[in-house]
């Protein structure tokens, strides 16, 4: 089985999604702890400046965004498939839906009861990632009721199909993908908001999906030094295919481009030279005197993909 390492902030809610996906899957790993806010001087080398995470390396390529790093997982060889009998569509349309929706919801009101609770400099971080750019704490404060009424609304969507499968999670008796990106917005409302837990006693189907989610351990992954993974980036060579694949892009292998979240964020550029564009995944070239030659990888959907030259 391919050897895979997670760069990963332990409390992120994201990352514990991820954390999910290799549960499910029964995948062996290594952690890489990063800090939570930056500057991340031992992960950007890695990234081409992506400082969003968590982020999958697999030798020297890196798999960029939660989606993406699904794809990489199931494609490693773990023991367990992450999309079993057919559920590739359905766990990635709910992925999709829970990252621009209910994690929205989720982080909206999380971070509105933390305002004066928490650093103001975490707050504006991340508030530079999530919100529009004019936000303002006065706001968010506004705005609260009709993010509860929201939230309420779209965990019933949820609690709804879940009550008419047969078994407890989304496609019946075995989890996929889909699970896990529903079972960490779960764990972040009820870990980081103290109303969390009286929220989700309205969903008991819900609750059932997040305990058997949670039965099925952490894997117990190897620490790893982060200049140890970035020694073993610089060891190795990009395996990740070459190529546009069913006219997928109008660009051409090599040529120059800048990819970026969608919407208005603090996040930075990424730029490197096409490698290799899918339906699915967007990957370019990038050298850094730390790791040497890299491939970086991004989802289609959620990124812009930009020619500077």
């Amino acid at each position: 089985m391919t050897s895979l390492i997670l760069h990963h902030y332990p409390q992120s809610p994201v990352a514990h999604k991820v954390r999910m996906a290799l549960r499910i899957t029964g995948a062996s790993w290594q952690s890489v702890e990063i800090p939570r806010l930056p500057p991340k001087p031992l992960l950007v080398p890695l990234t081409a400046g992506y400082r969003r995470t968590p982020v999958l390396q697999i030798g020297a390529d890196i798999y960029c965004d939660s989606q993406n790093i699904a794809h990489a997982i199931d494609q490693s060889g773990a023991p367990c498939c992450l999309f079993p009998d057919q559920t590739y569509g359905l766990a990635m349309m709910i992925s999709n839906w829970a990252e621009t929706t209910l994690f929205d919801l989720s982080v909206r009101l999380v971070l509105t009861h933390a305002l004066g609770k928490v650093p103001e400099e975490f707050i504006r971080d991340r508030g530079s990632l999530y919100f529009e750019s004019n936000w303002t704490e006065a706001s968010l404060r506004a705005t609260l009721p009709s993010v509860m009424h929201e939230l309420r609304a779209s965990l019933g969507f949820v609690e709804a199909h879940l009550g008419a499968t047969e078994g407890v999670y989304l496609a019946g008796h075995q989890p996929c993908y889909g699970d896990a990106a529903i079972g960490y917005i779960c764990w972040f409302l009820r870990g980081r908001w103290d109303g969390g837990a009286a929220l989700l006693a309205n969903y008991p189907a819900l609750c059932v999906l997040e305990a058997a989610l949670d039965q099925l351990g952490d894997g117990q992954p190897q620490d790893l030094d982060a200049e140890a993974a970035l020694a073993i980036a610089k060891a190795a060579k990009p395996q990740s295919p070459i190529g546009i694949i069913d006219g997928a892009s109008s660009l051409a292998i090599g040529q120059r481009v800048m990819i970026r979240p969608k919407g208005e964020t603090a996040d930075p550029d990424v730029v490197g030279t096409l490698r290799y564009c899918d339906g699915m995944r967007i990957s370019i070239d990038h050298n850094h005197e730390q790791v040497g030659d890299i491939a970086v990888h991004f989802p289609v959907v959620g990124y812009v993909v930009t020619p500077i030259d």
